[in-house]
């Protein structure tokens, strides 16, 4: 429930803000992350056994509510009699949705840690030249190698798309792997799903102790600001954030099915996958995702709610096959893992008349930051300068967060944009270094703090906004330039399906603003110079496209799904 009563305080001093849904944390449990899960979803059981937990929208695979305890715990007696124990390490490598979420929760049964990677694409076409495909397995398998040797690993999951891979990688190292095969093709000298999941059950060790502390996950960082790091969670880390929210959670019941495009190794996945097996609502998951494949997914399976990244609602929005459709089924459309510009949301609150907007805010580090609640929160803001923003909604239970300077450091209250720090039970415990060394803690101060590296601010109703990715700004002379603010313009226009705009060095200037844009249609006649002029009569002169803009068909992706600047940076960065 949300507390209205501290709703609209405002301070014009710097202030350490709280959160206003109410929470009591004398409650949370103590316990492991599958106990905690498994009694959650106790309550309901009765009314949901027949119903899937997950359901591959790519492959139609599924695992029941009713099944789900009784198979992780078969499975975990077949890893221990493999050899599996409390603190190992499953690495996994595939597209597998429903086994692999059967599998994670067997390891973390037996006390074991889980972590997942990218599918990186694997090179299989004929025509190219045995040494380029041979240099492209090769970078491939040398960073599956690295996250491997970094945790010590001897056990790894894969299917006939990354098999390969993995077994260069072992082959760089020393390791002594378990293959386990997920996948649905068979693949010589590896221990299938279905030969864990057939076993009695006899082999599960009664003595394994899993305290709350234990680590529970290894999460890869997107990438979307350098390498991918490794975050780690611990159980009561995850117990903590969803008991929080466990009233809200539950008034919804058990007839709220989402469907997600995020892949089995991400936060959100992970996140979204766990909520709903203890509420006992279906999870419908997009394995391998198409653009052009999404709209008849959501058609078949109807799901009530569906979750995409912003970059792909972008695209979404625009398409014109949503007019062709009966979407009345969809209640609820969430977004989350970037931000999201005004525009998209309007179009989607047109198109789906009767469908709520959902945003998030989250990351690998922090799971949950801030979320809307329903009624409580409104959709829109307005910026410190006047425009138009999308709110990120009020900040999860028990999360505190304060807002500094850029530059300074000074601490801000209300309607100041600055950088966000967090503080909460939600908080990893620091990024991997190598399995058996203390995580490294750099980006947490000894007061708990988080620096999440965006700049916000909060308004006087208690509304997060995300204005940028302090890493993405940039400098015009001696003014800071936000990306997504001019992409925000720019997908005003009734031409542009979608925007990146990055800096490109300048000796005089220190960078100039250039968009990369994609338009809706190739036969669409819209030039260069009316976009240009475009941005130019919406904004001010330092944040107008100096270094030029250039039509590209797609703009790149990162391994998370999201839109890659820094590869967008690297390929356009050069001046015309």
């Amino acid at each position: 429930m949300v507390n209205q009563s501290k709703i609209g305080d405002t301070a014009d001093e710097g202030e350490i803000f709280k959160s206003l849904i109410a929470c009591d944390p004398n409650k949370f449990p103590k316990t492991s992350f599958p106990e905690y899960i498994f009694k959650l979803l106790g309550k309901q059981l009765h009314a949901v056994a027949e119903k899937p937990w997950l359901v591959d929208v790519c492959t139609d695979k599924k695992v029941l509510f009713g099944e789900v305890e009784q198979l992780a715990r078969r499975v975990a007696s077949g890893l221990a009699r493999r050899g599996f124990a409390k603190g190992d390490i499953l690495y996994f490598v595939c597209h597998d949705i429903v086994y692999i979420g059967v599998l994670q929760l067997a390891v973390w049964l037996l006390g074991g840690v889980t972590r997942g990677c990218c599918q990186i694409e694997q090179p299989g076409i004929e025509l190219q030249a045995q040494s380029e495909r041979n240099r492209k397995l090769f970078l491939i398998s040398e960073e599956y190698r690295r996250q491997m040797n970094d945790i010590h690993c001897k056990f790894v999951a894969v299917d006939a798309d990354t098999v390969q891979a993995i077994r260069k990688a072992i082959s760089l190292t020393d390791m002594d792997c378990t293959i386990i095969n997920v996948g649905d093709s068979d693949i010589e000298e590896t221990t299938k799903f279905s030969d864990l999941a057939g076993d009695d059950g006899t082999a599960f060790p009664d003595s394994v102790k899993i305290d709350p502390n234990d680590i529970l996950l290894i999460c890869n960082t997107s990438g979307s600001t350098g390498a991918q790091k490794g975050v780690i969670h611990s159980h009561e880390t995850f117990v903590n954030l969803i008991a929080s929210l466990e009233p809200l959670l539950l008034a919804a019941g058990p007839d709220v099915s989402k469907m997600t495009t995020a892949s089995n190794y991400v936060i959100s996945y992970l996140w979204t996958t766990a909520v709903h097996l203890g509420t006992g609502n279906t999870v419908y998951c997009v394995s391998k995702y198409k653009k052009e494949e999404l709209i008849p997914q959501l058609l078949k399976y109807k799901p009530q709610e569906v979750f995409l990244y912003p970059y792909i609602t972008n695209g979404f929005a625009r398409s014109s096959e949503l007019d062709k459709h009966d979407f009345s089924f969809l209640k609820a459309i969430s977004l989350g893992g970037s931000i999201v510009d005004p525009t998209t949301v309007h179009l989607l609150q047109r198109k789906f008349p009767h469908t709520r907007v959902n945003v998030t805010f989250g990351s690998t580090e922090c799971m949950g930051i801030s979320m809307n609640v329903n009624s409580a929160t409104t959709l829109f803001g307005t910026t410190p300068n006047g425009e138009e923003i999308v709110s990120c909604g009020v900040l999860f239970p028990l999360v505190e967060a304060k807002i500094v300077d850029v530059e300074t450091n000074k601490l801000l209250g209300r309607n100041k944009l600055g950088r966000l720090f967090i503080r909460g039970r939600n908080i990893m415990k620091g990024y991997l270094v190598e399995k058996g060394k203390e995580p490294n803690r750099s980006s947490i101060d000894e007061e708990g703090w988080f620096d999440t590296g965006d700049l916000v601010f909060m308004d006087s109703k208690g509304q997060l906004f995300v204005r940028e990715r302090v890493s993405f700004m940039f400098k015009y002379y001696m003014h800071y330039v936000n990306p997504t603010e001019i992409e925000a313009v720019l997908q005003k226009h009734p031409a542009v399906q979608m925007a990146c705009v990055i800096g490109v060095p300048d000796k005089e200037t220190t960078n100039l603003a250039k968009a990369l844009v994609v338009l809706k249609d190739r036969e669409t006649t819209c030039t260069e110079e009316e976009l240009l002029q475009w941005v130019a009569n919406k904004l001010t002169l330092y944040k107008h496209l100096h270094g030029g803009l250039h039509f590209v068909d797609s703009l790149p992706e990162n391994k998370g799904g999201k839109l890659d600047r820094a590869a967008a940076k690297k390929k356009y960065s050069q001046t015309y």
